[in-house]
């Protein structure tokens, strides 16, 4: 009887803890820039945006910093439309 509890037990927190593994399981189909990571793309890509035309208005703006600038907006202009893209998808 005391062999037959052990097994039980161990059998039982072995398929709680598979069902914990497969709840963490993200798809390919999972949301995408979601939550933190979207607000972080959305208020970093208005930074470099707003540091970007304040650069620019100035007379004596290094050219070197604006092309870093701007290579930092692309990507993450590219990654927002990707976000939103995704949301309105999943909307429709």
């Amino acid at each position: 009887m005391g062999a037959t509890a052990v097994v039980s037990s161990s059998a039982s927190s072995a398929s709680s803890s598979a069902a914990g593994v497969s709840a963490t399981v993200t798809s390919l189909l999972s949301p995408v820039g979601t939550g933190i990571g979207g607000i972080a793309v959305a208020v970093t890509l208005v930074y470099v945006l707003a540091h970007l035309d304040v650069v620019s208005a100035s007379p004596d703006a290094n050219e070197r910093v604006r092309q870093t600038l701007v290579a930092t907006a692309v990507p993450l202009g590219l990654t927002f439309a990707g976000i939103v893209a995704f949301r309105t998808m999943q909307l429709l």
